[in-house]
């Protein structure tokens, strides 16, 4: 793969996987909060979103320090997997 293919896949993880990611971890982190008894929903939804700005922002900087970008959309893809697992088995709490 030439060197513009990979910084353009490695863009495009970086955009939507991150926003993905970050949208599926704040989507599934608000139940656990709330069976946690942590905090009532509200304040679980405004946790939840604020953590999910750190979480989008580690997955660009990790989009572009992997070695390989098969592996980087392999862990996008294993996160995105883990985090519909969560909010599927927490939502109906």
């Amino acid at each position: 793969m030439t060197r513009k293919a990979e910084v353009f896949f490695r863009t495009i993880a970086a955009i939507f996987g991150g926003y993905l990611i970050a949208a599926i971890f704040s989507m599934a982190f608000v139940p656990i909060l709330v069976w946690l008894q942590w905090c009532d929903q509200n304040e679980a939804v405004m946790i939840a979103t604020m953590l999910s700005y750190i979480i989008y922002f580690a997955v660009i900087i990790i989009s572009f320090s992997r070695q390989s970008t098969l592996l980087l959309w392999r862990d996008i893809v294993l996160t995105l997997c883990l985090g519909c697992a969560t909010y599927l088995s927490m939502g109906s709490l």
